[in-house]
């Protein structure tokens, strides 16, 4: 019932429009974001019309910088930087200046940020237009290109994923738990902001995003994965078999845009101060709805318990104590969490 109710809701929200560019930076829900989408720079298409071999832009050439170390020096023996590099990766319709008020909070700079271009999987003009019709699975590919490069030269490398982008990182570091993929020396872990990599009737929904865009997107995402052996939640447990530590923060109030079950051993925590209520009760009907969720689905990438919790992982794994809102409300659940964290 509750699943036919809000693909009801979903399917009345329109379409978002193409120009400008003004989408909420996550799962195209069709909501205005505060901002215009900031256009990414470079991975230019090369005069052929082909895409460069490495296919992600960054903030400072850092990803030049380390292909240059790893080519240009191949056969010599050198130290890994040890020093944080954080890799960021959008949701559908967003953007990497999505990320930037938590990299200041963290206190990342251009010069150790690389952002995941989805020009890399689909040909259209900016990573914000790639990312509406990118499929998770050959994103997740070329994301796990980008840290194996970025592995050359970096031992502590952080990727933080909003969205859409949750779900790329879900399916990168699934292949890397179940050897579909070799382990990536250097890559220590993740965080999951707000992922849209629900299961059941909403994971459904999330999916259906890839045929009408006027509802929340995955591209393509099932957290559950069958063989001959049986069938496996990709999600549980994620990251502990190849050594990853990640964690996954969602604010309940965005309703559609996350998951909300509880994956076995994975730590999840649950923003509930961000000062508003469900889109479920907002006023003003559809209208209200859509500007809750929108609202709700970016709060984790603004609210600073969000970057005292992500600081503290990159430090040391494991060290970030969740604290409830100010209502007193403790959220923090899975493996490993614990307390509140305001």
């Amino acid at each position: 019932m509750f699943a036919s109710a809000m693909l009801a809701v979903m399917l009345t929200i329109p379409l978002a429009p193409q120009e400008p560019i003004r989408l909420v930076p996550g799962d195209g829900v069709g909501l205005d974001s505060i901002g215009p989408i900031v256009s990414p720079i470079g991975a230019s298409p090369s005069s052929d019309g082909r895409r460069p071999p490495w296919k992600a832009w960054n903030y400072g050439g850092l990803g030049a910088v380390s292909l240059l170390y790893g080519v240009g020096l191949k056969g010599r023996r050198r130290r890994r930087s040890e020093d944080p590099v954080f890799v960021v990766v959008h949701g559908n319709g967003g953007s990497r200046a999505d990320f930037d008020p938590l990299l200041k909070s963290l206190g990342a700079t251009r010069a150790n940020t690389v952002a995941f271009d989805y020009r890399s999987v689909e040909r259209e003009r900016s990573s914000t237009e790639a990312s509406k019709v990118a499929s998770t699975e050959v994103a997740a590919q070329e994301l796990d290109r980008l840290i194996r490069r970025l592995s050359i030269t970096h031992s502590n490398i952080y990727s933080i994923h909003h969205s859409k982008g949750g779900a790329v990182g879900v399916v990168m570091i699934a292949s890397l738990d179940d050897g579909s993929r070799p382990e990536i020396d250097g890559y220590r872990g993740a965080a999951l902001l707000d992922p849209a990599i629900a299961s059941g009737a909403m994971g459904t929904l999330q999916r259906m995003g890839r045929i009408a865009r006027s509802i929340p997107d995955n591209g393509g995402f099932d957290p559950i994965r069958c063989t001959d052996d049986g069938c496996r939640d990709v999600r549980a447990n994620l990251g502990e078999a190849a050594g990853i530590d990640v964690i996954a923060i969602r604010n309940p109030d965005a309703v559609v845009t996350n998951f909300i079950d509880e994956p076995v051993g994975l730590r999840v925590f649950d923003l509930v101060d961000d000062g508003k209520s469900s889109a479920l009760v907002a006023p003003f009907g559809i209208i209200g709805f859509q500007k809750r969720v929108s609202e709700a689905h970016r709060s984790v990438l603004t609210h600073p318990a969000v970057a005292d919790c992500v600081k503290a992982e990159v430090l040391r794994s494991g060290s970030c104590v969740w604290k409830g809102d100010r209502k007193g409300r403790s959220r923090g659940r899975g493996s490993g969490s614990s307390g509140t964290f305001r």
